[in-house]
């Protein structure tokens, strides 16, 4: 069996390929989409993307490396990305690291045994000025302090998005940032 976005992916697709000049501007969406649909971008599914946006599959494979949103592996249900770059060490990022770690039980790069959350070290999350920043699924934390982590920990097991958060422009294109999308 071929695969296949979604009815409500493939709606948010053709809407998008009406809006956009070119094709492969489709890309990202198409890759975050697929991604959703599918769990994770494997070899087949990074295609899936690259026949929509018509680019070819090394195109679409060097993107989907590229970006920190984008796994090409197993992942869990949510993400907790902290930021690990200079400026967000310096203002404590390693010690949201080590609570992260030791609320879920999990090294960095780990998920958890459940499969709902993995706990990702990233690069700049452009919040340079309110550091450390932290994201949450498609949201973002800016001066993030340890002691928060256990409400993010806690209102992800109990199947709500974390509060305090603001938006991230260009999140997820379909389901907005609720948790379960």
């Amino acid at each position: 069996m071929a695969l296949e976005y979604s009815q409500e992916s493939r709606q948010a697709l053709e809407s998008m390929k009406a809006e956009y000049p070119e094709l492969r501007s489709v890309l990202i969406p198409a890759l975050k989409l697929a991604q959703q649909d599918h769990g994770s971008l494997t070899k087949e599914v990074i295609a899936l993307a690259a026949a929509e946006a018509g680019v070819t599959e090394a195109v679409a494979a060097g993107v989907a490396t590229f970006y920190h949103n984008l796994h090409t592996g197993p992942i869990g249900r949510h993400m907790i990305m902290v930021c690990t770059t200079i400026s967000c060490q310096l203002a404590g990022a390693d010690a949201v690291v080590s609570r992260f770690e030791e609320l879920l039980d999990i090294s960095i790069g780990g998920t958890t045994g459940d499969g709902l959350i993995s706990l990702i070290a990233v690069e700049c999350l452009a919040c340079c000025g309110n550091s450390p920043a932290v994201q949450v699924d498609y949201d973002y934390f800016e001066s993030f302090q340890p002691e928060q982590c256990d409400a993010v920990v806690e209102a992800l097991h109990a199947g709500r998005h974390p509060e305090g958060g603001a938006g991230v422009p260009g999140g997820n294109p379909v389901k907005g940032t609720e948790v379960g999308a």
